[in-house]
């Protein structure tokens, strides 16, 4: 066993990537490590001009791969004498062995003659060499560049290669790059050559030389400077883990600068002050007593700021941002929010779905629809006003200026207009949930708005045939529907989904994708979304494929059935109750639907009437607490039936002679059955 080590120096990658960019060469390593027989355990480091795979119990030598290779059938191998023939020599010479080492298998497809090959492994060193370069040349990136006489291709171009098995070069050639054991410190602060003897040497060779390799100990670093230097003017760092990993993706040698700004600015609004700190210059906002503070964290690459340059730049440049912002804020408000709603008229939406003033009419209409399905009809007024004015700000300049800040933007103006409390959140709130953990809209108003904007986008694009495919979704639909579905779930709202988008493509017109085709592929979309959320939560996947292989038109009520579910599997009456609905199933699946009805004079069998009997009286108890979502208490119910329906499955033949008794018996499970189906399909259940 030995250690490796591999490090490619570029110019400096945009921190953006670099996440992807570690999974993608861990994975791409690990598999092929494995592949190649060398085991290990494999560990990324990165800096923003360095990637660098480490790996230790690392096979020195390949282990031998043995495999059998099946060759012609014993009958042309061998003849009547059972002397081999051409055929048996031939393929014995093809895969190397001899042909005395021939054996004969019994094949499903009769008897074949078969070599074991043997495959001698190589040194991990030759190996290494081979697999390592296009391993890092199939890498993929959002954006890559060519340099040199054009032939090179990756995300920067790349200055020297790093590579090294138990202290060893492994020789390879990468972008055109020979391999070796140097590498370089810190562009600025230690530009010259490092040698590198093995792994640790490297390590403490780079952090000598002001570099930093690893992510973890540069991002907790940013904490503890953040921490001090707010803590230093009386505050704190602003929450913010995402920035905190940019920070770590930027730079190679981790320090914090403060800088002030004049509290004058802190009049503002803070969502656009933190928008321009956050996303044109990452800063980390410092707060005290819950407020806005008028000082910032900055990120620099240095080991310090010790004449206050660095600090000072920055606080110039925020100066400028913030006095912009400030015309903006000042200019804008000269404009109400409905008197711009012409101008949506010159902005594009998408060619064939004509410009925002279409869409706002398609959402305005949409609402209202949906209003009338969710029993929000009360709201009509602030629904349509807001609705009407959802995007306006688009057409303002901190808009333009400040793209992340749309819908919030539109929120401020229309409070600064003297909108209602209902209709100025609807606008700010439209946008979300922008991520994973980010909240829903606050009121009904606003995730009614919200749930519109989504449903008329997706129809819209899947209606022209833009639905996303494989890894590939320009226009983010998997992001709108996952936030159609938690809407949805965490209002509680009892929405005919399928219903609502048709509502959607009949507001479109003219949409060249079939209505039914269009729906059923909208189902099948939403319904992912819903697994995966579902999912996301805890929930096992046999439960939640349990729940919408049935009906789900109402993704709340599917949810609760996956709890419900969930719950009951926790208990002993369970396991049987899934057994038996599954042998109901299997049963189903087999015998033909002749039409029968129930008919409780057709039994002849005491295990029989009793299971009719308790399924009889279960069913008005079932029907009522389904109608009511009471899904806990109607398994109990379901449940109950559990040792009647074991005892008819052990006394009873279910496929009797008879025709019209075994029609009966079909029709009585399949009664059943269909009841069990209202809240879960449990032959999804696995175990």
């Amino acid at each position: 066993m030995a250690e490796f080590l591999f490090e490619i120096l570029a110019e400096e990658i945009p921190a953006g990537v670099l996440p992807a960019a570690r999974e993608e060469l861990l994975a791409r390593a690990t598999a092929a490590f494995a592949e190649a027989r060398l085991g290990g355990t494999l560990a990324v480091h990165s800096t923003s001009r360095r990637l660098a795979l480490v790996g230790e119990d690392v096979a020195d030598h390949q282990r031998d791969a043995e495999a059998e290779v099946t060759g012609p059938p014993a009958s042309i191998g061998y003849d009547a004498d059972g002397n081999p023939t051409k055929a048996a020599t031939g393929f014995a010479k093809a895969h190397g062995v001899a042909v005395e080492d021939l054996r004969v298998a019994s094949l499903p497809k009769g008897a074949y003659l078969v070599a074991r090959k043997v495959t001698p492994g190589r040194p991990a060193n030759e190996v290494l060499g081979e697999i390592l370069p296009p391993l890092v040349e199939k890498m993929t990136f959002p954006r890559m560049m060519r340099w040199g006489d054009g032939t090179p291709q990756w995300i920067r171009p790349v200055h020297s290669v790093l590579a090294l098995f138990d202290g060893l070069v492994i020789p390879m050639t990468l972008f055109g790059v020979e391999s070796g054991r140097t590498t370089y410190g810190h562009r600025t602060l230690a530009p010259g050559r490092i040698v590198t003897m093995g792994v640790s040497d490297w390590l403490q060779k780079l952090r000598a030389a002001h570099v930093e390799p690893d992510l973890a100990v540069r991002r907790a670093r940013f904490e503890e400077l953040s921490r001090a230097l707010a803590a230093e003017v009386g505050g704190e760092p602003a929450d913010d883990a995402a920035l905190l990993d940019t920070w770590a993706h930027l730079v190679e040698s981790p320090c914090v600068v403060r800088g002030s700004f004049d509290p004058a600015f802190l009049e503002l609004p803070e969502e656009i002050l933190v928008t321009s700190m956050r996303e044109h210059q990452k800063m980390l906002p410092v707060r005290a007593g819950g407020q806005l503070a008028p000082h910032f964290l900055a990120v620099c690459d240095q080991a310090g700021d010790p004449k206050g340059l660095i600090a000072r730049g920055n606080e110039w440049v925020t100066a400028a941002r913030f006095s912009d912002a400030r015309f903006f804020w000042d200019d804008d408000g000269k404009t109400r929010l409905e008197d711009r709603l012409p101008r949506l008229g010159n902005l594009q939406f998408q060619e064939a779905l004509g410009d925002y003033l279409k869409k706002t009419g398609r959402i305005q209409d949409l609402t209202e629809k949906l209003a009338a399905r969710l029993g929000l009809s009360h709201l009509d007024g602030m629904l349509v006003r807001a609705a009407k004015l959802v995007k306006a700000d688009l057409v303002t300049d901190m808009v333009r200026e400040f793209p992340d800040l749309q819908g919030v933007v539109g929120g401020l103006y229309a409070r600064r207009d003297g909108e209602r409390e209902e209709v100025w959140q609807a606008l700010y709130d439209h946008y979300r949930p922008a991520s994973a953990d980010d909240g829903v809209p606050r009121g009904d108003v606003g995730g009614a708005v919200a749930l519109a904007d989504r449903l008329d986008t997706i129809t819209g694009l899947f209606g022209l045939g833009l639905a996303p495919t494989g890894s590939r979704d320009p226009y983010a639909l998997r992001r709108a529907a996952l936030g159609v579905v938690r809407i949805l779930l965490d209002k509680k709202w009892r929405l005919d989904l399928p219903a609502a988008c048709a509502d959607a493509a009949a507001l479109h017109g003219g949409l060249p994708r079939a209505k039914d085709e269009l729906l059923e592929e909208l189902s099948a979309f939403f319904l992912e979304r819903l697994r995966f959320l579902l999912e996301s939560k805890g929930h096992a996947p046999d439960t939640v494929a349990a729940v919408l292989t049935t009906a789900c038109p109402d993704f709340a009520d599917a949810a609760e059935r996956v709890e419900a579910v969930e719950a009951l599997r926790k208990e002993q009456d369970f396991a049987p109750l899934a057994t038996a609905f599954k042998r109901m199933q299997n049963i189903l699946e087999k015998a033909p639907d002749e039409g029968a009805e129930l008919d409780p004079a057709k039994m002849t069998d005491d295990a029989e009437r009793a299971l009719a009997l308790d399924y009889l009286q279960a069913r008005g108890m079932l029907d009522d607490l389904v109608a009511n979502r009471r899904y806990r208490d109607a398994l109990s119910i379901m449940a109950s039936l559990g040792p009647s329906l074991d005892l008819f499955f052990t006394e009873v033949l279910v496929m009797a002679e008879d025709p019209e008794v075994r029609a009966n018996r079909i029709a009585l499970l399949r009664s059943i059955r269909d009841q069990f189906v209202r809240v879960a399909r449990f032959s999804e259940i696995r175990g």
